[in-house]
């Protein structure tokens, strides 16, 4: 796993919000063990306590549940609405930056067709 540290937010919410981009994204599969606050502290090079406070951050979204002395656990989701939410959303600015649905339509075609192939 690769997160880089660049924004002006608090680490652990950074850390919090790339963690919880690889699950949206697949990188992390439902009930997959993820890595240990010291490890992933360690790779990261921040504090053990910084990936504690993501990871407990995550768990109140309901993105992670933890099983005591195993570790920490990506949570099972229905894939469908978190999905829908950011396509929604990736929507909502493709119009706001003025393309319009037809180009936008065109596009999904392209994709799809390419996808056939």
């Amino acid at each position: 796993m690769q997160i880089k540290i660049t924004s002006k937010q608090s680490i652990y919410l950074e850390v919090a919000e790339k963690i919880e981009s690889f699950i949206k994204l697949g990188v992390f599969k439902e009930n997959e063990k993820l890595p240990s606050c010291r490890k992933l502290g360690l790779e990261l090079g921040v504090n053990p306590n910084t990936i504690e406070r993501a990871y407990s951050l995550l768990e109140e979204k309901n993105v992670v549940y933890t099983i005591p002395k195993k570790g920490i656990f990506v949570c099972p989701v229905n894939q469908n609405h978190v999905f829908l939410e950011e396509v929604i959303n990736t929507l909502n600015h493709f119009k706001e930056m003025g393309i319009s649905q037809k180009e936008l339509e065109d596009l999904i075609i392209k994709i799809y067709e390419e996808e056939r192939q």
